[in-house]
């Protein structure tokens, strides 16, 4: 693989520094100058209306208590459908009659739809200060140490709104579990188990390429089954579901810096499952789903809940014993509509259509002499093409990955990582 999974020392002041320098433009932070009195502060947000169809659009108002000119104002919004932050500088602008910065929210056609939820603001003065407000109305960043101006910031909710439009969602199952920053996009990553039971998390560039590797997990040695599941509670954040030899299912709620939070039962009695994979929103509920397949054959759906929790289970299928690799790609075919994958005894790699509301479309073969691979799984976007993509492990370790062609089929293929026999679990 060329890197090993080693443990990445993070603190705060390197996140801080990393913010500074992605402020383009700024380079160093000029002195105070005498026309900043303080901070600026925001003193009251909205945005109206609060729900946006397809092709609408609505406003935003920031009221600022400032002592001079603003420049610029940056709000961060997050889908919380698919985690993605959206950074732009707001088209928009400020009034010093009233302090107001006023700007327009937009989406192009084909946008993901969902709830947009404000995460920070960020305020530029012309003067070449920069000051940030988390969603909490808490003060973030303030590098020229302006002294306060006695107000209080207010929260950043009010700005929230939903987004709707006729376009189905894929939500990516397998879409990242670390970013940089908080505001960075998520891409792609893989987990895995080495012999010793700890967990080593291997992020990507989104372009095809591998990040540093480190270790994000202990004493994983219990399970026999792990999933990458998607954020399975609707916080924003991807997590993991683990089953232990006792059959007991555990929600490990992940982190934007590829941590957890305290794990969390979710399930008795799943040892009757000769396998368990993450299905992406299999029914088209908004929410992620596990199915899961009992040893005669029966394929069964588990829709979450949207709270680390399950729905009613339903059987979507029989004559499933006769797989011996099944698992989602999310959507492979390009209908935005997870699917699913498998592989028979005779190698053949089998492609199923999900109709976005837990069920089928067709079934056909799109492959031959898969035996070869010893794991198989689905990987999301590997090389940043906006198709999902599928990895294996051949027989001598390599990582082979095949990229999807956004139809049911694929583009090519290409060795990308050695050495990857050696880890018991890949997910």
């Amino acid at each position: 693989m060329g890197i090993t999974p080693a443990r990445r020392a993070r603190t705060w002041l390197a996140v801080y520094v990393t913010f500074f320098l992605l402020i383009s433009g700024l380079g160093s932070a000029p002195a105070a100058l005498a026309d900043d009195a303080f901070a600026p502060v925001p003193v009251a947000v909205s945005t109206t209306p609060t729900s946006i169809g397809a092709g609408g659009h609505a406003q935003s108002r920031i009221t600022l208590k400032a002592s001079a000119p603003i420049a610029d104002v940056y709000v961060a919004f997050r889908n919380t459908a698919t985690g993605t932050v959206h950074r732009e500088v707001t088209q928009g602008s400020y009034n010093p009659t009233d302090s107001t910065y006023t700007f327009e929210v937009f989406f192009a056609p084909g946008a993901a739809p969902g709830s947009y939820r404000a995460q920070y603001v960020e305020i530029q003065t012309e003067a070449g200060h920069v000051i940030v407000y988390w969603r909490d109305g808490s003060l973030n960043y303030n590098p020229d140490n302006l002294p306060s101006s006695g107000t209080a910031a207010v929260p950043l909710d009010t700005l929230d709104f939903n987004y709707s439009s006729t376009v189905s969602l894929d939500r990516p199952h397998t879409s990242g579990f670390y970013r940089d920053n908080y505001w960075d996009a998520y891409t792609m990553s893989l987990l895995i188990r080495d012999p010793w039971g700890r967990l080593g998390l291997f992020p990507t560039g989104g372009n095809g390429t591998w990040k540093q590797a480190y270790e994000v997990g202990s004493g994983w040695n219990i399970f026999n089954t792990m999933i990458a599941a998607g954020d399975f509670n609707n916080d924003g954040e991807n997590d993991v579901i683990a089953r232990d030899a006792a059959g007991s299912l555990f929600l490990y709620p992940g982190t934007w810096y590829g941590g957890w939070n305290p794990r969390q039962q979710i399930g008795w009695g799943w040892g009757i499952f000769s396998s368990i994979f993450a299905a992406g929103d299999f029914n088209g509920d908004g929410n992620n789903d596990l199915l899961a397949r009992k040893t005669n054959g029966e394929l069964i759906l588990y829709p979450g809940n949207g709270h680390g929790g399950f729905l009613s289970a339903s059987t979507v299928g029989w004559g499933w014993s006769g797989m011996t690799a099944i698992f989602s790609p999310g959507d492979f075919d390009g209908d935005r509509k997870p699917d699913v994958l498998a592989r028979n005894t005779a190698g053949n790699l089998v492609f199923y259509g999900g109709n976005g509301s837990g069920g089928w479309t067709t079934s056909r073969v799109i492959g031959q002499g898969w035996n070869a691979i010893t794991k198989l799984g689905g990987v999301g976007d590997f090389d940043g093409d906006g198709t999902n993509d599928v990895w294996g492990i051949d027989t001598a370790g390599q990582m082979r990955m095949y990229y999807g062609n956004n139809a049911g089929g694929w583009k090519g293929s290409g060795v990308v990582g050695w050495g990857w026999g050696e880890f018991t679990a890949v997910f």
